[in-house]
C-alpha cells in the first residue's frame, strides 16, 4: 500500500492526471475515511501511509476545482481535519520521533486545507458558512496555537487571508458588531484581538525569520481590510471606551443680560425655553483609546508607508489604501482627543489643577494620526498633478469660490459618518478638505499650546494620591527620543501649504509662521525638524506676498533660551546688532 500511494503521489504532480483522478470520487472518499480511522503516529507504517495520502490529496487540489469540491464536501474528513488543527496542535509529545511525526501530519493537513480553497469560491463558502469556520473556529486556530510549538501559526494566517481575499462580504462580516451579525456566539472582537496579539510589543524572539513571516501575513490580512474600507468599523469594534455624560450648569443661562431691564413674563419664558439652565458634558472614563486600537493604527501607518501607498481612493485609486471617509473619521477622532477635558478639581476641591483626560494610548493614537496625516498630505506626483490642473488650489481668487454649504457638510461628519458630500472630492483637493475639517487648527494649536522654547519637559505636578499630573498637552506625552511628534506636525503644515493659497493664509492667520520659525533649530527629539521647518516656510511664502511680509517684518528681540544653549555648549551674545557665538563648557 505504501508503494502504491507513493506512486500516486508522484503521478499527482501532473495536471492532467490530477484532472483525471477527479472522476474517481468514491476512491477519494474511501481514502479520506481510511485516514480518519487509522490515525496512528505510533505505528510507523500507518503513519507513513497517512502522511503520503494527505500529501496526495493536497497535490490533487492544485488548480483542480473538482478535486477541491470533493474533498471539502466530505463532512467527516473536514471536521476531522479541523479538530486536529484546533485541538491537537498546541502540545508536544515527549517522544521526539512521534513528535516529529505529529508535526509532519499537522503541516500536511494545513497545506491540504489551504490548497482546497485557493481560487475556489464554492469551497471557501463551504468552510466559512457550512463548517462555520468564522469566527469561533478561526479564533481557536489562532488562540490555541499561541505558543506555536509546531510553528504553524503563519499558515493559519495564510488560510484567513485566502478566505477573505476575493470576498468583500466576508471582510465586512469580520468587522460587523454582534448585533449586526445576529449571532449570540459572536466572537468577532476576540478573533481580531487574537491576530493583533500576535504582534509583539517588544522584539525579543530568537527566530527572526518566523516572526517576520508571522507579521507578513498579519500585514497582508489588514491591508486587505484597509483597502476595502474596513478600518473605521474595526476601530469602532475594538473600542472599550466608557462614555460618561454629566449634567452641568449652563453658563450661557447664568450670564443672560436681563439685569436692570424690564422684561415681560412672556419674554422670560421665551428665554427659558431657548437657553436651558443645564447642559450635558461628555467625557471618557480612563481615556478613549486602548492598546488594540494602537496596534491597528500602527498597521495602518506601516501599510500606507509600504511601497508609498499614500494616495486617497477618491482621487487616485492606484496605490491607495484609504478613502476620504477614513481620512475624515481619523480627523474627527484626533479632534475629539484634542478637545478632551484637560482640567479637574483635586481631591480637596479647593483649587484647580491642570491634568489631562487622555491615557497613554490616547497619546499614542494622537501620534499615529499625526504621522498618517503627514504621509497622506505628502502628495504623490499624480496627486500634485491633480492639484495643479483640476483644482488649481493656488489660485488667489479661489477663496471666493468656497461654498458655505461645503463647510456645513464637513461639520456634520462629526455627528454622521455618512454625511460626506459625494461631490466634495470633485470640488476640492485633499489638503483643502483637511484644512476645512480643522487639521490646520489642531496642528497649530498643538504647537502653540506646547512650545516653550525648550526641549526639556517641565517637572510634573503630583496629586494627593501621588499620581503624576501632566502639565502639558499632546507634545509632552507624545514626544520621545525616536518619535519626532513636532516634526510630523510641521511636515503636515508644510504639505498643506504646498501651492495652496487658502491653506497658506489660514496658517498665517493662526500664527503658524512664527511658530514654525521657532522650530528652525536643532532638536534631538525631532530629527530634521529644522529642515522640515525651512521646507514649510518656503511653501508658505511661495506666491504669497502677505506671508512674505510677515517674515520681512520680524524683528530680533534677543537670543534663544540661554539654558538650552548652555546645554549645547554654546554661548551667544549680541554686539552692535550682530549675533556672536563662542564655545562654552556644558553645564
Amino acid at each position: 500500500m505504501i508503494n502504491q500511494i507513493t506512486e500516486l503521489l508522484n503521478l499527482s504532480k501532473d495536471f492532467q492526471i490530477r484532472k483525471d483522478v477527479s472522476k474517481f470520487k468514491e476512491f477519494l472518499n474511501q481514502l479520506m475515511g481510511f485516514i480518519i480511522t487509522n490515525n496512528n503516529i505510533k505505528n510507523e507504517k500507518l503513519y507513513k501511509f497517512n502522511l503520503l495520502s494527505i500529501r496526495f490529496l493536497r497535490n490533487l487540489c492544485a488548480n483542480v476545482n473538482e478535486n477541491q469540491d470533493i474533498i471539502v464536501s466530505n463532512d467527516l474528513f473536514i471536521n476531522y481535519l479541523l479538530q486536529e488543527l484546533i485541538e491537537n496542535s498546541n502540545t508536544t509529545l515527549d517522544n521526539e520521533i512521534e513528535n516529529n511525526r505529529k508535526k509532519n501530519i499537522l503541516v500536511a493537513l494545513q497545506q491540504l486545507l489551504i490548497n482546497s480553497i485557493v481560487q475556489n469560491e464554492n469551497t471557501q463558502t463551504l468552510l466559512w458558512d457550512h463548517y462555520k469556520l468564522f469566527p469561533n473556529k478561526l479564533f481557536l486556530l489562532i488562540n490555541n496555537n499561541r505558543n506555536d510549538c509546531f510553528k504553524i501559526l503563519p499558515t493559519n494566517l495564510m488560510l484567513i487571508y485566502n478566505l477573505i481575499l476575493n470576498s468583500k462580504e466576508r471582510m465586512k462580516e469580520i468587522s460587523r458588531s454582534e448585533s449586526e451579525n445576529n449571532n449570540n456566539n459572536n466572537n468577532n472582537i476576540e478573533f481580531i484581538k487574537s491576530i493583533l496579539d500576535l504582534i509583539k510589543d517588544e522584539d525579543n524572539s530568537n527566530d527572526e525569520e518566523y516572526e517576520d513571516t508571522l507579521f507578513h501575513w498579519i500585514h497582508l490580512i489588514f491591508k486587505l481590510l484597509f483597502k476595502n474600507q474596513q478600518f473605521i468599523e474595526i476601530y469602532k469594534l475594538l473600542s472599550t471606551a466608557e462614555e460618561i455624560i454629566e449634567v452641568v450648569p449652563n453658563t450661557d443661562y447664568d450670564n443672560l443680560p436681563t439685569s436692570g431691564k424690564t422684561t415681560s413674563t412672556a419674554s422670560i419664558n421665551d428665554i427659558d425655553e431657548s437657553i436651558p439652565k443645564t447642559k450635558t458634558k461628555k467625557y471618557y472614563k480612563d481615556g478613549k483609546t486602548n492598546r488594540y486600537q494602537i496596534k491597528l493604527l500602527n498597521l495602518l501607518d506601516s501599510t500606507i508607508n509600504d511601497n508609498e501607498q499614500k494616495n486617497v481612493k477618491e482621487y487616485i485609486e492606484n496605490n491607495s489604501i484609504i478613502d476620504i471617509k477614513t481620512c475624515f473619521y481619523m480627523l474627527d477622532e484626533l479632534s475629539i482627543l484634542y478637545n478632551m477635558d484637560f482640567s479637574r478639581k483635586d481631591l480637596s476641591g479647593e483649587t484647580q489643577k491642570t491634568t489631562t483626560a487622555l491615557n497613554q494610548f490616547d497619546f499614542d493614537a494622537v501620534f499615529f494620526f499625526i504621522k498618517i496625516f503627514a504621509n497622506i498630505t505628502t502628495y504623490s506626483d499624480e496627486m500634485v498633478h491633480l492639484q495643479l490642473t483640476k483644482y488649481k488650489t493656488n489660485d488667489k481668487n479661489s477663496a471666493t469660490q468656497e461654498v458655505d454649504s461645503m463647510s456645513r457638510v464637513l461639520s456634520e461628519t462629526n455627528q454622521h459618518d455618512n454625511a460626506i458630500d459625494p461631490s466634495s472630492t470633485d470640488k476640492y483637493d485633499l489638503n483643502t478638505l483637511l484644512r476645512k475639517k480643522g487639521l490646520v487648527g489642531i496642528c497649530i494649536g498643538s504647537l502653540h499650546g506646547n512650545y516653550d522654547g525648550s526641549n526639556t519637559a517641565p517637572p510634573s505636578e503630583t496629586d494627593q494620591d501621588n499620581t503624576n499630573i501632566k502639565t502639558k498637552g499632546f507634545n509632552q506625552s507624545c514626544e520621545s527620543e525616536d518619535k519626532g511628534f513636532k516634526k510630523e506636525i510641521i511636515r503636515i503644515l508644510g504639505n498643506l501649504a504646498h501651492k495652496n493659497f487658502n491653506n497658506q493664509n489660514e496658517i498665517r492667520e493662526l500664527g503658524g509662521i512664527e511658530l514654525i520659525l521657532n522650530h528652525c533649530r536643532f532638536d534631538i527629539k525631532n530629527p530634521y525638524i529644522k529642515e522640515w521647518s525651512v521646507f514649510a516656510i518656503r511653501n508658505l511664502c511661495e506666491e504669497n506676498q502677505e506671508n512674505q511680509n510677515v517674515i520681512n517684518n520680524l524683528k530680533m528681540e534677543g537670543i534663544a533660551n540661554q539654558k538650552e544653549l548652555n546645554d549645547l555648549g554654546i554661548e551667544v551674545g549680541v554686539e552692535n546688532g550682530a549675533v556672536k557665538f563662542k564655545n562654552a563648557p556644558k553645564k
